[in-house]
């Protein structure tokens, strides 16, 4: 962004700076791009990244920016009024206290995917390891995990609480900010052992999935996006929904990995 100068004291100096705002405001008019600011789950670069480039590519005046991170992060900085027109989030928590806030608009809202949790494992843990109880082996002494509010981490806590889990693989966690930071960490053999996506594991440049967790035994894995309120965009917002929503949009997720929108809501005892 070009920087308007500081009037001086001299007359010189507001002559130049008035100069200096005709100009910036007379090559805005010229040539200034409708700029889409799209706030994604870290765990949707792929999909979002490639349907950004489509999008922009449907009109030389418009300009697509791509911020990604943990779900909760990015709904706590949209809340301190962060310049967000499209709120993707890998869950429907943080996009339900987004609404009752206020930040979204309800009607725009659209459930669009869903994932799987799966374990993974680093490329020196070379003993077996096929179940939940191998996590419990001595010879991972390292589980990588997302922080509790983060969604990824959350659903891997809930499935480890299934399983009995929770106590013994908390005294062996390494906290990390989201599911893109736990595959890197074992990737790096930082950690022995971590829960991703599925469509994270994809990634991974040494690590492997150990196993998948049951699709009985799988969270509530909700993908959920809408138009914030007050941003500067909100027809080209609504247009992008309209495009992640489309028969295009759902096979650049399914190619990416990830899995329909699940069919009903979480039971009313879910975590």
């Amino acid at each position: 962004m070009q920087r308007v100068p500081k009037a001086g004291s001299t007359l010189r100096g507001l002559a130049a700076s008035l100069a200096a705002l005709v100009c910036v405001c007379a090559g805005t008019a010229r040539g200034a791009e409708a700029v889409l600011d799209i706030w994604a789950a870290a765990s949707l670069r792929e999909p979002i990244g490639q349907l950004g480039r489509r999008f922009e590519a449907q009109s030389k005046d418009r300009k697509v920016n791509l911020v990604f991170g943990a779900s909760s992060a990015l709904a706590q900085q949209i809340e301190s009024g962060a310049p967000a027109d499209v709120f993707l989030s890998a869950d429907d928590v943080s996009m339900d206290r987004l609404q009752a806030n206020g930040f979204v608009k309800p009607q725009t809202r659209r459930v669009f995917a869903s994932n799987q949790l799966v374990v993974i494992a680093a490329r020196e843990l070379t003993v077996p390891f096929s179940g939940p109880n191998d996590l419990l082996r001595p010879e991972v002494k390292r589980i990588a995990l997302a922080a509790p509010e983060v969604p990824v981490g959350r659903y891997a806590r809930q499935w480890l609480a299934s399983r009995g889990l929770s106590e013994a693989v908390k005294a062996r966690s390494v906290l990390l900010g989201d599911a893109r930071a736990v595959l890197v960490s074992v990737d790096s053999g930082n950690a022995d052992a971590g829960i991703v996506y599925a469509t994270d594991a994809r990634s991974a440049k040494t690590a492997r999935i150990a196993f998948p967790v049951p699709d009985a035994e799988q969270p509530y894995i909700v993908y959920v996006g809408a138009v914030t309120v007050g941003g500067d965009q909100p027809e080209l917002a609504d247009e992008f929904l309209r495009l992640l929503v489309s028969p295009e949009g759902l096979a650049a997720l399914r190619a990416a990995g990830f899995r329909p929108p699940p069919a009903a809501s979480p039971p009313a005892d879910a975590p």
